[in-house]
């Protein structure tokens, strides 16, 4: 058996530092890149209101987990010292905490997965110990640190595998390494969608964002489905995680969007096992009136969604009005790459490719219908969405459809809100409400074929259809 609560008799022993980036066993990583896992150093565990620090966690699909702690013990301060197990009795500190930090692991992953399984396997890594030294040791060592669990200061990437490989066992079937770590990290997770049934994790560039501190204003830029608001949602929780003084506030072009990032920022919260006090993020549209918005006068970190499709105004008097908070902007408006401009490189979107259809206006109803009719044969009118050039179009056509139909669509307005309606059924709107709506299946309607229609055709997850009609 491998106990990991140990004390050590040995004059006033020193206080172990706290682990780096320059502690990581480089050979350790490399074993792990190879093997087709994952490695980490330093990580944080969140679960509940706890934060659990791990010296090393590393994911292999056919071994499951290995959480590892680095001790700092040096041959001249071990000489002619013991060790015993700890027991609740004995009065000197434990000198490792393995065993607290596989418990932390269990738990995180029985809350989050229910009925888990996945082996967890603890390893020491003496980084500043030979294993001819540790051979000179005081019996006691021997007989409460087997040496196959010891990662010795000398150790080579094969001699790694060998030990790692003996204390767990081949698994035949992989883990899923989205779902474990997804479960372990799940700020970092990605909901599964129709385009990733399993879900899917932030890219390292991205998870490399999340660690980084933020200072003064900082703008995510990127394409249209590149991760934007899905980052800024992480961000934001790991921000709230690590710092109880930290007061949020996430602003959305519309009160719909605003709604649906609290409603991704909840639904991952409560994924993932996380005790966050709600009363300290507020997601909101643009106020009218910043000097009487208190949770602006409040907040420590201002989040703006999409400032590209606010009013200039607004974003030029929040600017002005920053004073000591922290402000993250995403946009698609690309600046030199710098530490105050951060390009986001990847996409969680598909490329599609629209179906282009032609009629003169008069008979622009009878084609959508006519569309729309044939969706309904196929499956449903549930994940439509139609845009139109205009309000009066909208209002002009609503009717109709829901008569042909037989539904009570959805029209879209700068007010419209989750509160007290739902998006369930066919939902219309003009461009400017559909900052942060996507459906699978998109109809735009245009009279100007000359206008750049990426960013509405962005809402699309599957496919879109873009019904050109001539004016009469």
């Amino acid at each position: 058996m491998f106990f990991s609560f140990l004390t050590r008799f040995i004059p006033s022993p020193k206080k172990q530092p706290v682990f780096n980036t320059a502690d990581e066993n480089t050979s350790l990583k490399i074993f792990a890149i190879k093997e087709g896992g994952k490695f980490f150093h330093d990580f944080k565990l969140f679960h509940q209101k706890t934060i659990t620090v791990i010296d090393t966690l590393i994911f292999l699909p056919h071994f499951g987990i290995f959480v590892g702690e680095t001790l700092d013990w040096k041959a001249s301060e071990l000489e002619n010292s013991t060790i015993e197990r700890a027991t609740r009795q004995s009065k000197r500190p434990a000198t490792t905490h393995l065993e607290t930090m596989e418990s932390k692991i269990r738990s995180k992953l029985q809350d989050v997965l229910s009925f888990d399984s996945t082996p967890v396997h603890r390893f020491i890594w003496m980084k500043n110990l030979t294993e001819s030294e540790f051979d000179g040791l005081d019996l006691s060592f021997h007989e409460l640190l087997p040496k196959n669990r010891i990662l010795f200061a000398n150790e080579s990437v094969d001699s790694i595998r060998n030990k790692l490989h003996s204390i767990g066992e081949y698994l035949n079937t992989p883990l899923s390494g989205i779902k474990i770590i997804g479960t372990l990290q799940s700020y970092t997770f990605i909901m599964p969608s129709s385009q990733n049934p399993a879900g899917a994790l932030l890219s390292p560039h991205e998870n490399y964002f999340l660690s980084v501190p933020l200072s003064g204003q900082t703008t995510l830029f990127g394409e249209y489905g590149s991760g934007k608001s899905t980052l800024l949602i992480r961000k934001a929780m790991y921000m709230l995680l690590t710092n109880p003084e930290e007061q949020i506030l996430v602003i959305a072009p519309t009160l719909l969007a605003s709604e649906i990032l609290r409603n991704e920022f909840v639904s991952l919260m409560y994924y993932g096992a996380l005790s966050i006090d709600l009363t300290r993020i507020t997601f909101a549209p643009p106020p009218a009136d910043l000097e009487t918005f208190k949770p602006f006068h409040e907040a420590t970190a201002v989040l703006c969604d999409d400032v590209y499709r606010m009013e200039q105004s607004f974003i030029e008097t929040l600017k002005q009005k920053r004073g000591n908070r922290i402000y993250l902007l995403t946009s698609t408006t690309k600046g030199p790459a710098s530490e105050t401009n951060v390009p986001l490189p990847y996409s969680y979107q598909k490329s599609i490719t629209p179906l282009q259809l032609r009629c003169d206006e008069e008979n622009l109803l009878s084609l959508l219908l006519s569309e729309l009719r044939k969706h309904l044969m196929e499956g449903n009118l549930k994940d439509v969405l139609i845009i139109f050039p205009d309000p009066d179009l909208l209002s002009l056509f609503k009717e109709p459809i829901d008569e042909y139909l037989h539904l009570n669509s959805r029209v879209l307005t700068l007010n419209f809100s989750l509160q007290t309606q739902d998006l369930d059924d066919l939902v219309m709107a003009t461009t400017d409400c559909i900052s942060g709506i996507y459906a699978p299946h998109l109809f735009l309607l245009t009279s100007d074929d000359s206008q750049d229609y990426t960013y509405p055709l962005s809402r699309a997850s599957e496919t879109a259809t873009i019904i050109s009609y001539s004016k009469s």
